[in-house]
């Protein structure tokens, strides 16, 4: 079975499945390739039942009546024509006013587009709203950087940047504050041991509640 393998300094192994079918699986710098083929072969009947689940999932469109979820609740797509790509907000109406021929894609491009920019705010106000503990704690402000990624939410990189997908803007702001929250507990702790999840729990004791609600929406 194929599979994309990243390594970093981590002590366990890890696998998931993208929405392409893609099979990535997170290893140790120093694990043997042997063991990780192992590894793999034992959860294959997982990886298939992930993979079938994948293929069994409407896909968006981005046509004229197509139902888009923006914050955690849909809006309705009105496309319209524009020599440069509009989108405006009114109600539960979404205008996306892009060049004829409206093709899906263009149609797609001008709302991740407008996301990006609401995105901005939304993702540093959340940031800055939960930082107060961690700045006590002597850290600096991380820096936000806004990411298309397939196979994660978010990143804290050790750099000072905190990595954020575009994708959670299909979210209420309940979600969006449980992965900002997630990412700022890495600058404690670069794992997920019980110390991260203490942390996890003191900071925010209704995580996991949060946590599940993204396998209602994912990223295509």
């Amino acid at each position: 079975m194929d599979y994309q393998l990243v390594r970093s300094k981590r002590r366990t192994l890890a696998l998931r499945v993208a929405a392409d079918g893609q099979v990535e699986v997170r290893a140790p710098l120093r694990l043997g390739r042997r063991h990780i083929d192992d590894f793999v072969h034992e959860h294959r009947d997982w990886i298939r039942r992930q993979q079938a689940y994948w293929r069994a999932r409407p896909r968006q469109h981005w046509r004229e009546g197509d139902t888009v979820p923006h914050l955690g609740r849909p809006v309705r797509l009105r496309v319209t024509h524009a020599a440069r790509p509009r989108v405006e907000l009114e109600g539960d109406i979404l205008t996306v006013a892009v060049p004829p021929p409206a093709l899906e894609e263009t149609v797609r491009e001008a709302v991740e587009a407008w996301w990006r920019r609401q995105a901005r705010d939304q993702f540093q106000h959340s940031i800055e709203r939960q930082f107060h503990w961690f700045a006590a704690r002597g850290h600096e402000l991380p820096v936000l950087r806004i990411k298309k990624m397939r196979t994660r939410w978010g990143s804290l990189s050790q750099r000072g940047y905190i990595n954020l997908n575009l994708a959670l803007m299909r979210y209420d702001l309940e979600v969006i504050d449980y992965v900002v929250m997630h990412e700022l507990c890495h600058l404690e702790y670069a794992h997920h041991g019980p110390q991260f999840h203490d942390l996890m729990d003191r900071r925010m004791p209704d995580w996991r509640r949060r946590k599940q609600r993204l396998d209602q929406i994912l990223p295509e």
